[in-house]
Formats: C-alpha cells, structure tokens, sequence
C-alpha cells in the first residue's frame, strides 16, 4: 500500500472532508498539522508546486492535490489505483 501524507490546519472543514474519505477507504495515512507543526509549511508549498491552502495530499512523493482534487479522482476511479488499493 502507498504511504499517504496530508498536511492540515485545524477547523478546516475540506481537511475534514478529505480525511474522511480516506478513512473510508481504509487508507493509512500521516497527518502534519500545520497549526502544531507551522515550520511545515514551507514543505508542504514546497512539494506542491506553492500552493498555501490546505489540505494538501501526496502519495510517496507524487503530489496528488487538494481535497476536490481527491474526491473527482476517486468519481472517475482513478484514486485507488494512485493509492495503492
């Protein structure tokens, strides 16, 4: 299975509904707060080609997107395959 890797903010409904998603699949996955952890966030524009907003999603080290991103890859059936189910 691919490791996943979400990067958050708390009372951030999308990070939320993302989360949620992948809990439903039965997908581990690390969570980098960036409330507890701001010294992440560089990282996280870093890997996502600048994007600020949250949350942010990556497979291994392939950056998947934002919390639209993961829900339209999984209506067209692509996100199990990017996650490794």
């Amino acid at each position: 299975m691919t490791k996943v890797t979400i990067y958050t903010k708390d009372y951030c409904p999308f990070c939320v509904k993302a989360k949620s998603l992948l809990n439903l699949k039965k997908i581990k996955f690390t969570e980098i707060n960036l409330h507890k952890n701001p010294e992440k966030f560089e990282e996280m524009m870093k890997k996502s080609n600048g994007a600020q907003t949250v949350p942010q999603i990556f497979t291994s080290n392939l950056y998947i997107g934002d919390c639209d991103k993961i829900y339209e890859l999984n209506a067209e059936g692509k996100l199990d395959k990017l996650l490794g189910i």
